[in-house]
């Protein structure tokens, strides 16, 4: 199952089912309206919300649509709690480099354009894996806190190095699936079976040129059931993971996919222009 959010004037947004091939979607309004009410009620919900994506899927539903990923907002247009895994070369719970919080409101959709304060040369970004969580008890397990696991998509964290913007943000993916791509490992750690693949780019084609530096998949349970060590993990919680921020130079866009082993991209991809914002 894939879900995306459309833009529709409110702060949330309206939500949507989106098919396997990314090309047709369907509005959820009569099972929920936004993301987080689906999170907060996932076992009466999301078996709703299945059912519509195979009939979508199978071709069967009366009201579909083309899919846009430029109406997209954030699938999740705001966590309830956000934190960010900067993650060693050695990718795992324990070579975990760095976490901090994020501000979980005004998540950017993939084709919302980024503002400069400052100067391109203080602008970093990185890839990001996305992952939301259910309800996770203090102490809870690798295998438990897989188990967690509502929805994984991807996203580019943003830095701009500067006293203006002292903090980092997230651009979203089109669509958030379900851990589908996900598979269990010894310890139940879950690893996908995609792997991100990020480019600046000036071209408009928005497609990841071969030979990209890809960026694999990070283990999900041993990282999450971390960030329950000392307190519960609610609902809609969002871990972001991937390597430290680059400095990004002087480009006019980045473009962002993730690639399954045969080139598909599940997610869509991110195509976020840059706009520099005048200074008097």
């Amino acid at each position: 199952m894939k879900l995306a959010t459309y833009k529709d004037g409110s702060r949330d947004g309206q939500l949507v089912v989106v098919s396997s091939d990314l090309t047709t979607a369907h509005h959820v309004s009569a099972i929920a309206s936004r993301l987080q009410q689906v999170l907060d009620d996932w076992s009466f919900l999301s078996p709703q919300l299945q059912d519509l994506a195979r009939t979508l899927d199978e071709g069967r539903a009366r009201h579909a649509f083309p899919f846009d990923p430029r109406m997209c907002m954030a699938p999740l247009p705001r966590a309830c709690r956000a934190v960010e895994v900067q993650l060693g070369d050695e990718s795992g719970g324990d070579e975990a480099q760095a976490w901090q919080p994020l501000p979980g409101d005004g998540l950017l959709g993939a084709c919302d354009e980024v503002s400069l304060a400052g100067p391109a040369a203080t602008l970093a970004v990185a890839p990001r894996w996305i992952v939301l969580s259910g309800e996770l008890p203090v102490g809870a397990s690798p295998e438990q806190a897989l188990g967690s696991v509502r929805l994984v998509g991807a996203g580019l964290q943003w830095q701009q190095r500067d006293e203006a913007c002292p903090r980092p943000w997230l651009s979203l993916a089109p669509v958030l699936m379900t851990p589908d791509a996900l598979q269990a490992g010894e310890r139940g750690e879950g690893r996908g079976r995609l792997a991100l693949s990020l480019t600046p780019s000036l071209a408009p084609e928005g497609l990841p040129p071969a030979g990209a530096p890809v960026q694999p998949s990070p283990p999900i349970g041993p990282l999450l059931a971390r960030l329950a060590r000392a307190r519960g993990v609610r609902a809609g919680t969002l871990l972001a993971l991937g390597p430290a921020a680059q400095p990004l130079g002087e480009v006019e866009r980045v473009v962002l996919a993730a690639l399954a082993p045969r080139g598909q991209m599940p997610l869509g991809t991110l195509d976020v222009g840059l706009r520099r914002l005048r200074r008097d």
